[in-house]
């Protein structure tokens, strides 16, 4: 019994390391599509609001298992709020001002 547990928990362990959050910003959309010129990467933590900075055009996030990713029109997570995926894709940074997941 004791053996089986193990097994279960180290074949689900590879899946849970490899989902990790990421926030990266870039300068354009292409930029992001080809992970080059990164301005800014961070791995977000679950609650915490993520301002994106003026200089960035693209933004890439991916939510390493948090399900409730979401982007707003304002500063510090103010203003209107829209749902993300949480497949994890590049995106125009358009009007959004700051990001959220938790």
């Amino acid at each position: 019994m004791k053996s089986q547990i193990l097994l279960l928990i180290a074949a689900a362990l590879p899946s849970t390391l490899a989902a990790k959050p990421k926030l990266n910003q870039y300068r354009s959309v292409d930029d992001c599509n080809n992970d080059r010129n990164i301005l800014y990467h961070a791995a977000p933590v679950s609650g915490r609001c993520y301002n994106l900075d003026g200089a960035t055009g693209a933004f890439f996030w991916s939510t390493g298992g948090m399900l409730n990713p979401r982007v707003y029109s304002g500063s510090d997570c103010n203003g209107i709020e829209d749902p993300l995926s949480t497949d994890g894709r590049c995106l125009a940074k358009g009007s959004y001002r700051s990001y959220k997941c938790w």
